[in-house]
């Protein structure tokens, strides 16, 4: 089943009179091309959220129950801010956040070191559980619980770190955070060039209780989602030269991005393979510690 990370909704504002959108793509030997494409052609991987060992009618309701209804909600508020509005209502706001979130999550490299940061926490040794496993452990089972669980029940550790990631989407201090922090929504129509997008298009700042920090999210090739700690910062921000701001945002979220990069057209070709995936991208996974 194709899994959407990068949501076709989101793409849409960037589609031209064809229907289609301007897809550039990294692919064989790292060289990046570029086609016309439709959404449902693109930002996707096969079984991305699939739940292994779970039954067929239950294998894809991370995908179905929770991406779909996560996506659908969030539209209304992307609308709202695509027409100069500001959520205000808690329930549409939350709906965003939740959004805004999974797009660090959801794509495959990070939804991998995701997994295996989990299946790194499930080894670290347990006295308690160890000590209960000694008592029911059989003749040939290995000498630790860690190991035996990664032995015996590998997918089931899988669904459970897919279920973790899906719950710290709703529920953590970001969360609840972005929820309250000031929103703008900034039109740069002003100025020719346009905003760009990639599988990779959240921009943050590394502190968010701090002076300057802030989320920012292209919505269109003409509006920008920006979220700051203080209303000083976002002055600031907004106060900065449209094309200046455009250039910086294009230039973060080139950089940042893997393999895909949108926009309108093809006209920046030769900035994208300049660019692409140059710079660090966001995460939520903290890197092993090497002692």
């Amino acid at each position: 089943m194709k899994h959407h990370y990068i949501p076709q909704f989101y793409l849409r504002p960037w589609e031209g009179n064809d229907n289609r959108l301007q897809e550039f793509k990294r692919g064989y030997q790292n060289q990046v091309t570029t086609k016309r494409v439709f959404t449902k052609q693109t930002g996707y991987a096969p079984d991305l959220y699939t739940l292994p060992g779970a039954t067929e009618e239950t294998k894809q309701n991370v995908e179905k129950a929770f991406m779909a209804l996560l996506d659908n909600e969030a539209v209304k508020a992307r609308d709202m801010m695509l027409s100069g509005q500001i959520p205000a209502d808690p329930k549409t706001r939350e709906s965003w956040t939740r959004f805004v979130l999974s797009m660090v999550f959801r794509n495959p490299e990070e939804m991998a070191k995701f997994k295996e940061s989990f299946c790194n926490e499930l080894r670290k040794p347990d006295a308690r559980i160890q000590a209960e496993y000694e008592s029911l452990k059989a003749p040939g089972d290995p000498e630790t619980f860690e190991e035996w669980l990664m032995t015996n029940r590998p997918a089931r550790v899988e669904r459970s770190a897919i279920l973790v990631m899906t719950n710290l989407v709703q529920r953590n201090n970001v969360n609840y955070l972005l929820r309250t922090m000031h929103w703008r929504v900034i039109d740069i129509s002003v100025v020719s060039r346009r905003l760009m997008t990639s599988d990779r298009p959240i921009m943050m700042s590394n502190g968010m209780v701090q002076y300057a920090g802030h989320f920012a999210l292209p919505i269109s090739p003409t509006k920008l989602f920006l979220a700051c700690t203080t209303v000083q910062f976002a002055d600031q921000f907004c106060a900065m030269p449209t094309g200046k701001m455009v250039r910086e945002v294009n230039k973060l979220v080139v950089g940042q991005g893997r393999k895909f990069i949108y926009a309108q057209d093809a006209a920046q070709l030769s900035d994208v393979r300049q660019q692409m995936g140059r710079l660090p991208y966001p995460s939520f996974v903290r890197p092993e510690r090497s002692d």
